[in-house]
Formats: C-alpha cells, structure tokens, sequence
C-alpha cells in the first residue's frame, strides 16, 4: 500500500527535482498502484453484482405471489 501512494504521489505531486528517479514512480510503484486500484474494483464490482442478485430475488419473488 505505501508503494501505491507513493507512486500516486510522485503521478500528483509537482517537484522540482532533477533526479528523474524522484520525479517518475517506479514500475513498482505503478504496479502496487495498479492491484490497489483492482482491488478496489472488484470489490465494487462483487458490491453490486450482489445487489443485483438481491434485486432479482425479489422482483421473482414479487411476481410469483
């Protein structure tokens, strides 16, 4: 996680450095940033896909009284 926001940080941040090695975020960085991000959307992905089935549920339970 510290690699993300580091990575997220160095996207964001303006600095005034002329190490490039400060500026850019590392592909480790980027990578950590990226399974965050995945993460993320799976788990919304599951929150709504479960929602979803829930909504079902009821609908056909509604139609069949």
């Amino acid at each position: 996680m510290q690699r993300a926001y580091a990575g997220l940080e160095k996207l964001i941040v303006s600095q005034n450095v002329n190490d490039t090695e400060e500026i850019y975020p590392t592909r480790t960085e980027l990578g950590a940033l990226v399974r965050v991000v995945n993460e993320e959307l799976k788990r919304r992905i599951e929150t709504a896909d479960s929602a979803l089935q829930s909504l079902r549920a009821a609908l056909s339970e509604s139609g069949t009284r």
